[in-house]
């Protein structure tokens, strides 16, 4: 089975709204509503004095986030598989957050071993 991993990186102009836990649930939990994931569960925490980390446990594997508003980011992770459409949430996300600035990193994951694309573990490199 193929795995998508798309972190999101993003800076906006109004940090306020990185700072509270209500607002960034309602965000996540939309967000897996419109890619069509099956939301099995999620979990806020509101730091002190401000600052989010959440994550929404879907079906199809997860949505997190966490926030400084201190320094106007946000970073966002969506790990999925068949079943959603993980870049709608990410427009989704955006259209909210209306980004200054934001980077996309999109991997993909796992496959299968007998198809070449993983390969047994080697050793740490040592130090020179």
């Amino acid at each position: 089975m193929s795995f998508r991993h798309i972190m999101y990186d993003l800076w906006v102009e109004d940090a306020s709204v990185l700072e509270r836990t209500g607002p960034m649930e309602d965000l996540l939990l939309e967000a897996a509503r419109r890619s069509g994931a099956k939301v099995l569960h999620c979990h806020f925490h509101q730091f002190d004095p401000h600052g989010v980390t959440g994550i929404v446990l879907i079906a199809q594997s997860h949505l997190s986030i966490h926030t400084w508003s201190e320094d106007s980011y946000a970073a966002v992770d969506l790990f999925t598989y068949e079943g959603m459409d993980p870049v709608a949430a990410v427009s989704y996300i955006r259209e909210q957050l209306r980004p200054t600035r934001e980077r996309i990193t999109d991997l993909s994951r796992g496959g299968t071993a007998a198809s070449g694309e993983a390969r047994p573990p080697q050793p740490p490199a040592t130090p020179v």
